[in-house]
Protein backbone atom coordinates (compact mmCIF):
# COMPACT_ATOMS: atom_id res chain seq x y z
CA UNK A 1 0.00 0.00 0.00
CA UNK A 2 2.78 2.61 0.64
CA UNK A 3 4.29 1.97 -2.25
CA UNK A 4 1.53 2.33 -4.49
CA UNK A 5 0.73 5.66 -2.60
CA UNK A 6 4.52 6.63 -3.13
CA UNK A 7 4.26 6.32 -7.00
CA UNK A 8 0.77 8.52 -7.32
CA UNK A 9 2.49 10.88 -5.31
CA UNK A 10 5.84 10.88 -8.19
CA UNK A 11 3.35 10.67 -10.90
CA UNK A 12 1.54 13.90 -8.91
CA UNK A 13 4.29 15.54 -8.87
CA UNK A 14 5.48 15.01 -12.32
CA UNK A 15 2.29 15.85 -13.66
CA UNK A 16 1.99 19.07 -11.88
CA UNK A 17 5.64 20.30 -12.64
CA UNK A 18 4.43 19.37 -16.44
CA UNK A 19 1.82 21.81 -16.28
CA UNK A 20 3.41 24.84 -14.72
CA UNK A 21 6.54 24.36 -16.88
CA UNK A 22 4.58 24.31 -19.86
CA UNK A 23 2.78 27.88 -19.58
CA UNK A 24 5.93 29.56 -18.18
CA UNK A 25 7.37 28.72 -21.24
CA UNK A 26 4.92 30.24 -23.65
CA UNK A 27 4.06 33.42 -21.23
CA UNK A 28 7.93 34.04 -21.37
CA UNK A 29 7.88 34.03 -25.14
CA UNK A 30 4.81 36.47 -25.04
CA UNK A 31 5.96 38.86 -21.95
CA UNK A 32 9.31 38.96 -24.67
CA UNK A 33 7.94 40.19 -26.99
CA UNK A 34 5.34 42.53 -25.65
CA UNK A 35 8.86 44.42 -24.09
CA UNK A 36 10.73 44.22 -27.69
CA UNK A 37 7.55 46.00 -29.02
CA UNK A 38 8.39 48.73 -26.82
CA UNK A 39 11.03 51.23 -25.77
CA UNK A 40 12.27 52.27 -22.69
CA UNK A 41 12.76 56.36 -22.64
CA UNK A 42 13.65 57.68 -18.93
CA UNK A 43 12.98 61.21 -20.43
CA UNK A 44 9.28 60.38 -21.98
CA UNK A 45 6.81 62.29 -20.24
CA UNK A 46 5.06 60.68 -17.33
CA UNK A 47 2.56 61.24 -14.70
CA UNK A 48 2.35 60.22 -11.57
CA UNK A 49 5.47 59.12 -10.93
CA UNK A 50 7.93 60.30 -8.08
CA UNK A 51 10.10 57.42 -9.27
CA UNK A 52 9.78 56.18 -12.66
CA UNK A 53 11.49 52.64 -12.57
CA UNK A 54 12.01 50.39 -15.79
CA UNK A 55 10.66 47.07 -14.76
CA UNK A 56 11.10 45.36 -17.46
CA UNK A 57 14.40 46.57 -17.96
CA UNK A 58 15.79 43.15 -16.30
CA UNK A 59 13.76 40.42 -18.30
CA UNK A 60 15.46 37.56 -20.24
CA UNK A 61 15.67 34.12 -20.54
CA UNK A 62 17.71 33.25 -17.83
CA UNK A 63 15.33 33.41 -15.14
CA UNK A 64 11.95 32.12 -14.97
CA UNK A 65 9.25 34.68 -16.02
CA UNK A 66 7.72 34.76 -12.81
CA UNK A 67 10.23 36.34 -11.13
CA UNK A 68 10.41 39.32 -13.04
CA UNK A 69 9.86 42.54 -11.72
CA UNK A 70 6.08 43.59 -12.01
CA UNK A 71 5.30 39.99 -12.38
CA UNK A 72 2.98 37.47 -9.89
CA UNK A 73 2.39 34.10 -10.85
CA UNK A 74 -0.18 31.87 -9.09
CA UNK A 75 1.62 29.09 -7.45
CA UNK A 76 -0.20 26.22 -8.56
CA UNK A 77 -0.97 26.71 -12.25
CA UNK A 78 1.98 28.96 -13.16
CA UNK A 79 -0.43 31.27 -15.03
CA UNK A 80 0.42 34.99 -15.08
CA UNK A 81 -2.26 36.31 -12.57
CA UNK A 82 -0.59 40.20 -11.98
CA UNK A 83 1.27 42.36 -14.71
CA UNK A 84 2.08 46.22 -13.10
CA UNK A 85 4.24 47.82 -15.68
CA UNK A 86 3.26 51.22 -13.95
CA UNK A 87 5.68 54.17 -13.80
CA UNK A 88 7.96 52.19 -16.44
CA UNK A 89 9.07 54.84 -18.86
CA UNK A 90 7.42 52.58 -21.18
CA UNK A 91 6.52 54.52 -24.82
CA UNK A 92 5.05 53.11 -27.93
CA UNK A 93 2.03 51.58 -28.88
CA UNK A 94 -0.24 48.54 -28.39
CA UNK A 95 -2.04 47.35 -30.69
CA UNK A 96 -4.57 44.56 -30.90
CA UNK A 97 -2.11 42.41 -32.20
CA UNK A 98 0.34 42.65 -29.18
CA UNK A 99 1.08 39.40 -27.15
CA UNK A 100 -0.04 41.37 -24.48
CA UNK A 101 -3.30 39.79 -24.86
CA UNK A 102 -1.95 36.58 -24.92
CA UNK A 103 -1.60 36.35 -20.99
CA UNK A 104 -5.82 35.21 -20.88
CA UNK A 105 -5.25 34.22 -17.23
CA UNK A 106 -4.34 37.53 -16.13
CA UNK A 107 -6.26 38.86 -12.86
CA UNK A 108 -4.20 42.22 -12.61
CA UNK A 109 -2.92 44.44 -15.71
CA UNK A 110 -1.33 48.18 -14.19
CA UNK A 111 0.02 49.70 -17.20
CA UNK A 112 -0.74 53.18 -15.58
CA UNK A 113 1.57 56.61 -15.78
CA UNK A 114 3.54 55.46 -19.45
CA UNK A 115 3.70 56.63 -22.67
CA UNK A 116 2.09 54.47 -25.35
CA UNK A 117 2.16 57.64 -27.83
CA UNK A 118 -1.94 58.28 -27.97
CA UNK A 119 -2.22 54.86 -29.25
CA UNK A 120 -6.40 53.53 -28.72
CA UNK A 121 -7.32 51.30 -26.02
CA UNK A 122 -7.83 47.78 -27.91
CA UNK A 123 -10.91 45.62 -27.81
CA UNK A 124 -8.77 42.92 -26.63
CA UNK A 125 -8.76 44.51 -23.16
CA UNK A 126 -12.34 43.29 -23.12
CA UNK A 127 -11.27 39.72 -23.45
CA UNK A 128 -9.27 39.53 -20.06
CA UNK A 129 -12.10 37.55 -18.61
CA UNK A 130 -10.35 37.04 -14.89
CA UNK A 131 -9.26 40.51 -14.80
CA UNK A 132 -10.41 42.09 -11.48
CA UNK A 133 -7.97 45.35 -11.83
CA UNK A 134 -7.43 47.45 -14.98
CA UNK A 135 -5.33 50.28 -14.46
CA UNK A 136 -4.35 52.04 -17.30
CA UNK A 137 -4.67 55.96 -16.24
CA UNK A 138 -2.37 58.77 -17.13
CA UNK A 139 -0.60 56.44 -20.01
CA UNK A 140 -1.41 58.82 -23.32
CA UNK A 141 -4.30 56.65 -24.86
CA UNK A 142 -6.37 58.53 -27.00
CA UNK A 143 -9.82 58.09 -29.24
CA UNK A 144 -12.81 56.16 -27.92
CA UNK A 145 -12.89 53.54 -24.89
CA UNK A 146 -14.02 50.25 -26.48
CA UNK A 147 -17.36 48.76 -25.15
CA UNK A 148 -15.76 46.01 -24.80
CA UNK A 149 -14.69 46.98 -21.72
CA UNK A 150 -17.73 46.33 -20.24
CA UNK A 151 -17.73 42.83 -20.85
CA UNK A 152 -14.85 42.76 -17.71
CA UNK A 153 -17.87 41.89 -15.35
CA UNK A 154 -15.29 40.75 -12.76
CA UNK A 155 -13.94 44.16 -12.14
CA UNK A 156 -12.93 45.28 -8.59
CA UNK A 157 -11.04 48.43 -9.99
CA UNK A 158 -11.30 50.43 -13.04
CA UNK A 159 -8.48 53.46 -13.33
CA UNK A 160 -8.70 55.04 -16.55
CA UNK A 161 -8.44 58.41 -15.89
CA UNK A 162 -6.22 60.96 -18.30
CA UNK A 163 -5.02 64.47 -18.25
CA UNK A 164 -8.53 66.17 -19.50
CA UNK A 165 -8.13 68.04 -23.03
CA UNK A 166 -11.71 67.37 -24.21
CA UNK A 167 -10.92 64.97 -27.07
CA UNK A 168 -8.04 62.77 -26.23
CA UNK A 169 -10.26 59.82 -24.70
CA UNK A 170 -14.02 59.40 -24.98
CA UNK A 171 -17.00 57.34 -23.72
CA UNK A 172 -20.10 57.20 -25.43
CA UNK A 173 -23.20 58.17 -23.38
CA UNK A 174 -24.68 54.68 -23.94
CA UNK A 175 -21.25 52.52 -23.59
CA UNK A 176 -21.13 54.62 -20.28
CA UNK A 177 -24.66 53.30 -18.99
CA UNK A 178 -23.34 49.83 -20.55
CA UNK A 179 -20.37 49.64 -18.29
CA UNK A 180 -22.03 50.78 -15.23
CA UNK A 181 -24.76 48.70 -16.04
CA UNK A 182 -22.29 45.24 -16.44
CA UNK A 183 -19.37 46.10 -13.95
CA UNK A 184 -21.33 44.99 -10.87
CA UNK A 185 -18.49 44.06 -8.63
CA UNK A 186 -16.71 47.18 -9.02
CA UNK A 187 -15.48 49.21 -5.95
CA UNK A 188 -12.95 51.60 -7.94
CA UNK A 189 -13.85 53.81 -10.61
CA UNK A 190 -12.14 56.54 -12.01
CA UNK A 191 -12.61 57.96 -15.15
CA UNK A 192 -11.65 61.54 -14.39
CA UNK A 193 -10.66 63.91 -17.49
CA UNK A 194 -12.45 61.61 -20.11
CA UNK A 195 -14.66 62.91 -22.17
CA UNK A 196 -17.97 61.55 -21.47
CA UNK A 197 -20.24 64.42 -22.29
CA UNK A 198 -23.79 62.73 -20.65
CA UNK A 199 -25.86 63.00 -17.47
CA UNK A 200 -25.01 60.40 -14.62
CA UNK A 201 -26.81 57.62 -14.55
CA UNK A 202 -28.66 55.90 -11.90
CA UNK A 203 -27.13 52.12 -11.87
CA UNK A 204 -23.67 52.04 -10.02
CA UNK A 205 -22.45 49.62 -7.89
CA UNK A 206 -23.62 49.23 -4.50
CA UNK A 207 -19.86 47.53 -3.94
CA UNK A 208 -18.40 51.28 -4.90
CA UNK A 209 -15.94 52.50 -2.28
CA UNK A 210 -14.40 55.07 -4.44
CA UNK A 211 -16.18 56.88 -7.62
CA UNK A 212 -14.32 59.59 -9.38
CA UNK A 213 -15.43 61.44 -12.17
CA UNK A 214 -13.88 64.65 -12.17
CA UNK A 215 -14.16 66.97 -15.62
CA UNK A 216 -15.73 64.78 -17.90
CA UNK A 217 -18.01 67.48 -19.34
CA UNK A 218 -21.15 65.53 -16.95
CA UNK A 219 -24.49 67.38 -16.95
CA UNK A 220 -28.06 67.61 -15.69
CA UNK A 221 -28.71 66.96 -12.20
CA UNK A 222 -26.72 64.71 -9.64
CA UNK A 223 -29.34 62.00 -9.08
CA UNK A 224 -29.42 61.69 -5.37
CA UNK A 225 -28.94 57.98 -5.35
CA UNK A 226 -25.10 58.48 -5.27
CA UNK A 227 -25.57 60.19 -1.71
CA UNK A 228 -27.10 56.64 -1.19
CA UNK A 229 -24.10 54.55 -1.90
CA UNK A 230 -23.76 52.61 1.21
CA UNK A 231 -19.94 51.66 0.92
CA UNK A 232 -18.70 55.15 -0.56
CA UNK A 233 -15.34 56.87 0.81
CA UNK A 234 -14.39 58.78 -1.93
CA UNK A 235 -16.87 60.96 -3.90
CA UNK A 236 -15.29 63.54 -6.69
CA UNK A 237 -17.94 64.81 -9.15
CA UNK A 238 -15.81 68.10 -9.53
CA UNK A 239 -15.11 70.52 -12.54
CA UNK A 240 -18.17 69.51 -14.03
CA UNK A 241 -19.69 73.02 -14.58
CA UNK A 242 -22.92 72.62 -16.14
CA UNK A 243 -23.68 69.76 -13.49
CA UNK A 244 -25.74 70.73 -10.86
CA UNK A 245 -27.78 69.17 -7.53
CA UNK A 246 -29.20 69.37 -3.96
CA UNK A 247 -27.62 68.09 -0.69
CA UNK A 248 -29.70 65.14 0.65
CA UNK A 249 -32.50 66.45 2.91
CA UNK A 250 -32.65 63.25 5.09
CA UNK A 251 -30.22 61.10 6.24
CA UNK A 252 -26.93 60.14 3.67
CA UNK A 253 -26.98 56.40 3.47
CA UNK A 254 -23.50 56.59 3.02
CA UNK A 255 -22.57 58.65 5.75
CA UNK A 256 -20.85 56.59 8.01
CA UNK A 257 -18.09 55.25 5.29
CA UNK A 258 -17.76 58.91 3.33
CA UNK A 259 -14.20 60.22 3.99
CA UNK A 260 -13.66 62.86 0.41
CA UNK A 261 -16.64 64.64 -0.83
CA UNK A 262 -15.17 66.67 -3.45
CA UNK A 263 -18.17 69.13 -5.61
CA UNK A 264 -16.10 72.13 -6.01
CA UNK A 265 -17.16 73.92 -9.65
CA UNK A 266 -20.74 71.49 -9.78
CA UNK A 267 -23.69 74.21 -9.42
CA UNK A 268 -25.56 73.89 -6.44
CA UNK A 269 -27.06 77.08 -6.55
CA UNK A 270 -29.02 76.51 -2.91
CA UNK A 271 -28.11 76.89 0.62
CA UNK A 272 -25.82 74.68 2.54
CA UNK A 273 -27.72 72.31 4.46
CA UNK A 274 -27.48 71.96 8.51
CA UNK A 275 -27.74 67.75 7.58
CA UNK A 276 -24.10 68.25 6.40
CA UNK A 277 -22.23 68.43 9.57
CA UNK A 278 -24.61 66.00 11.44
CA UNK A 279 -24.76 63.21 8.89
CA UNK A 280 -20.48 62.90 7.31
CA UNK A 281 -18.41 62.75 10.68
CA UNK A 282 -15.77 60.96 8.95
CA UNK A 283 -14.91 63.07 6.53
CA UNK A 284 -11.50 64.17 6.33
CA UNK A 285 -11.67 65.94 2.91
CA UNK A 286 -14.24 68.59 1.99
CA UNK A 287 -14.46 70.77 -0.95
CA UNK A 288 -16.95 72.80 -2.04
CA UNK A 289 -15.18 75.90 -3.62
CA UNK A 290 -16.41 78.01 -6.61
CA UNK A 291 -20.35 76.07 -5.90
CA UNK A 292 -22.48 78.94 -6.56
CA UNK A 293 -23.84 78.12 -2.76
CA UNK A 294 -25.66 80.52 -0.55
CA UNK A 295 -26.44 81.78 3.18
CA UNK A 296 -24.33 81.25 5.84
CA UNK A 297 -22.08 78.62 7.02
CA UNK A 298 -24.15 76.08 9.21
CA UNK A 299 -23.25 75.82 12.67
CA UNK A 300 -23.15 72.08 11.82
CA UNK A 301 -19.45 71.90 10.61
CA UNK A 302 -17.84 72.13 13.84
CA UNK A 303 -19.34 68.30 14.25
CA UNK A 304 -16.64 67.66 11.55
CA UNK A 305 -14.53 66.45 13.63
CA UNK A 306 -12.27 65.00 12.03
CA UNK A 307 -12.02 67.29 8.77
CA UNK A 308 -7.90 68.00 7.24
CA UNK A 309 -9.44 69.63 4.14
CA UNK A 310 -11.90 72.31 4.11
CA UNK A 311 -12.17 74.44 1.30
CA UNK A 312 -15.33 76.86 1.25
CA UNK A 313 -13.94 79.50 -0.77
CA UNK A 314 -15.92 81.18 -3.40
Amino acid sequence: MGYAVMLLIVFLCHEVSSISILPHKHQTISLLKFKNTLTIDPSADTYYCPKPYPKTSSWNMSRDCCSWDGVVCDDITGHVIELDLSCSNLTGTIDSNSSLFQLSHLQKLDLSSNNFSNSHISPEFGKFSSLKHLHLSYSYFSGQIPSEISHLSKLHSLRLSTIYDGKKLRLTTHDFKWLLQNLTQLRELDLSGINISSTIPLNFSSHLTTLKLKFTGLYGIIPESIFHLPNLETLDLSSNYELGGYFPKTKWNSSASLIELDLSLVNFSCNLLESLGYHLTSLRSLDLAYCNLRGPIPESLSNLTRIEYLYLYR
